[in-house]
């Protein structure tokens, strides 16, 4: 995957009850690269994920899965 990230991302388990994110910042080098993001009902509760596990584990884009509800 290529950088810089994707500006949305599917969280691949509900976080406190959020699924779906945005990207607000991004940075660092090689294997030290990490994606500030947030949810979209919250832009204050802002995460920071290393790069690898963000594109490793989590979809990029917003996806509906089976098990999200309405």
């Amino acid at each position: 995957m290529k950088w810089p990230p994707t500006l949305c991302w599917t969280a691949p388990k509900t976080i406190n009850g959020n699924r779906h994110f945005q990207v607000k910042a991004y940075g660092g080098k090689n294997e030290d690269r990490w994606v500030d993001i947030f949810p979209t009902k919250n832009k204050k509760d802002i995460k920071r994920i290393l790069w690898a596990k963000l594109k490793s584990e989590w979809t990029s884009g917003w996806i509906r899965l089976p098990q999200d509800k309405d």
